[in-house]
């Protein structure tokens, strides 16, 4: 048992206050407030420049000193590197020159006293999920671990203080921010088993290579003494590296991966991992509520490190059979209503790119038991740096060999994906809210969804979360026709000359397939008043025998097809002559959206044509603003506005100057019924 007296022999500080009070016992270490759960817990106070001078910028986290002053919790002792004026006279308070400084001193101590086994976890991807396998095999133990997946330095030397509380066991995950060349904490540790669960892309953009990260995940073993145990997936990259570097400072290496045990089996069922193993002859057999080859290799790192602690195994890996990891870790959330059963699998919590390989292969193999539409929905792997394009095309060939009927895209980084992809009903989003929409349409009975995706940076996580809720809470009814993978519905309104709706026929819910982009075009150009030209059509991808290469054209010719139903050719040149560059080009369009409060898929490609691997879409909402603003410009020459490729959207006004509004007519015949139907 530690009291404050001995944590002021310990430390080299200058008593502020309290000392009548350094009887107090002291059982724990937080460096934030909130945290404190007991009057025996020693309050370590960050000051800001403390912080930075760590860290190398300003942190988040609040001064420790505005942090202590307005909790309601009393610590037995406050360390601070700067004096907490108004801080209650009783409460002992220590003055060190650098507060983290002295929790790596109190940490080394407690570590050079503590006895038991101390269990080190590393690795690119993997590391909290095995972290808590152990702890939740160890249950009936006093385990010391990290809280969430704090792993970094600072949060390294607070579990090194926790040691405070003699637990049987500590068991800590390091990242590679505690191992790098700021000073390898491994030192400190002094782990006496080691876990390096793979390595992966991660930390690509402050990080060379994968080798290098390789390495510096094998400075994990420098802190360990030569009897000490290294267990390393055998199956991941620079396995080679990882083993020899732990043969460098150990004497016993594990290698860990589905062929390495003979004695322990695990295989994938629908939804769970069924673990064999055979004890002392004796075969037993344990259901695992996860799924994932990465998972399986997670408890097989387990099992490796359980046989070297004195715990009997099989009870042990029986702790595992309700285990969870994080929320949004190949989370299964399951839809059981009277509209529709269905699954979905939410891994957003964070993704490097083994993880994401990991988790389309899981879809793979859960596949096999689901008959209704399979649906990958994916985001960006974050924190890739210069090499985000290269090692986001290394999904193509994983998505192309997917058993998804569906694949759903968001982010800038996965559009070049999508774009290579081939044989394959994929798409790329660039607003969330219409990819949630098309996802519940393609959700049918028995469908298994999955979402994979990084937790900065992108929105997948907060779209996963929603869909959950819409396709529970769904009323099953899907009034709705489909053009491939996209669902649509044609709609119209009458307005008559005072703006007054007359008639509508699905206002909310008609949604076009393709963009407005000729129309904004239009009232660009006639905005701006463009001066005319003569113009030679270029070379495009959509031409044919009347807009071939070569043909001689107005400039204004092609500003007025851009509401007479434009072929994409003439759309093609129109963008190449009024706009310097693509950039620009994007820019005027994404202002124009953002300035009109336009839907965001209104303007996706340069055509606004429908392409398969681009969604795009606008309702009679977006019409009917720029009919409101842009009436005069629209009907100066002619009294209707037209557009679309493959099918009929826009306005025509009628000799009681009311006007029709209307998308995704698929013939002129549908569109004058519908025309003759509203004015009458």
């Amino acid at each position: 048992m530690y009291k404050v007296k001995d944590i002021y022999g310990i430390l080299d500080a200058k008593i502020i206050s309290g000392e009548k009070n350094f009887e107090k016992e002291i059982n724990d270490f937080e460096y934030q407030a909130k945290y404190i759960r007991n009057d025996s817990t020693a309050f370590v106070s960050i000051s800001k420049s403390t912080w930075s001078k760590w860290l190398g910028k300003e942190a988040k986290i609040l001064d420790g000193r505005l942090q202590i002053l307005n909790s309601d919790k009393k610590p037995a002792l406050v360390i601070t590197d700067q004096v907490i004026l108004g801080l209650d006279s009783q409460i002992p308070q220590l003055l060190v020159e650098d507060s983290i400084e002295a929790m790596r001193i109190l940490g080394d101590y407690f570590r050079s006293e503590f006895k038991n086994p101390v269990i080190a976890i590393t690795g690119s991807m993997g590391k909290s999920s095995t972290r808590m396998m152990i702890v939740k095999a160890l249950k009936g133990y006093k385990v010391v671990e990290n809280r969430g997946n704090a792993n970094t330095r600072v949060p390294v030397l607070l579990n090194l203080c926790k040691l405070v509380k003699k637990p049987d066991y500590a068991v800590y995950e390091m990242s590679i921010n505690s191992l790098n060349n700021r000073g390898n904490l491994s030192l400190i540790v002094k782990p006496d088993i080691t876990v390096v669960t793979g390595i992966g892309e991660a930390h690509l953009s402050t990080i060379k290579s994968t080798e290098e990260i390789a390495l510096f995940k094998s400075r994990i073993f420098e802190g360990q003494s030569k009897d000490g145990i290294a267990v390393i997936n055998e199956e991941t990259k620079h396995s080679d590296i990882l083993q020899l570097k732990a043969k460098e400072n150990l004497n016993k290496v594990i290698k860990y991966g589905q062929s390495s045990d003979e004695n322990v089996n695990i295989s994938e069922q629908k939804g769970y991992l069924k673990v064999e193993i055979q004890v002392d002859g004796e075969n037993h057999v344990i259901p695992i509520n996860i799924i994932s080859e990465g998972m399986m290799l997670n408890i097989y790192a387990t099992i490796n490190v359980l046989k070297h602690l004195k715990v009997d195994l099989i009870e042990s890996i029986n702790h595992l059979t309700d285990f969870k990891p994080f929320k949004k870790v190949l989370e299964i959330k399951e839809i059981n209503t009277s509209n529709l059963q269905a699954t979905i699998i939410d891994d957003t919590h964070n993704a490097s790119l083994p993880a994401m390989i990991n988790a389309i292969k899981t879809f793979n193999k859960q596949s096999e038991f689901y008959t209704g539409n399979k649906v990958l929905v994916l985001g960006k792997i974050s924190d890739l740096g210069e090499s985000s394009e290269r090692q986001h095309s290394k999904l193509v060939s994983q998505i192309e060999e997917s058993k998804a009927n569906y694949i759903l895209c968001i982010d800038n980084e996965m559009r070049k994906v999508v774009n290579k992809v081939k044989k394959k009903n994929i798409t790329w989003y660039n607003n969330p809210e219409q990819l949630l929409i098309d996802l519940k349409y393609l959700v049918d009975e028995d469908s298994l969804i999955l979402f994979k995706s990084s937790v900065t940076g992108t929105m997948l996580p907060q779209i996963a979360t929603r869909a959950f809720h819409d396709l529970y809470y769904m009323n099953g009814v899907k009034e709705i026709d489909y053009y491939k993978q996209f669902p649509v519905l044609k709609g119209n309104v009458y307005l008559d000359k005072n703006n007054k709706i007359i008639s509508m026929k699905q206002q909310q819910s008609a949604v076009s397939m393709e963009g407005l982009t000729p129309l904004i075009y239009y009232i660009y150009c006639k905005s701006e008043g463009v001066v005319n030209k003569k113009v030679k059509l270029r070379k495009w991808p959509t031409n044919n025998a009347i807009y071939f290469e070569g043909r001689e054209l107005e400039l204004n010719q092609l500003i007025d097809a851009m509401i007479n139903k434009p072929h994409p050719s003439l759309i093609y040149q129109l963008a190449y002559e009024v706009f310097e560059n693509e950039n620009k080009r994007r820019l005027l369009i994404d202002n124009f959206i953002n300035d009109h409060n336009l839907s965001l898929s209104s303007s996706v490609n340069v055509t606004g044509r429908y392409r398969s691997k681009e969604r795009q879409s606008f309702n009679l909402n977006d019409l009917e603003i720029l009919y409101m603003q842009y009436k005069d410009i629209l009907f100066a020459n002619q009294h209707y506005v037209i557009l679309g490729d493959r099918f009929y959207h826009g306005m025509i006004k009628d000799e009681k100057e009311g006007v029709l509004i209307f998308i995704m007519y698929d013939s002129l015949e549908s569109l004058i019924s519908s025309i003759l139907n509203n004015i009458r």
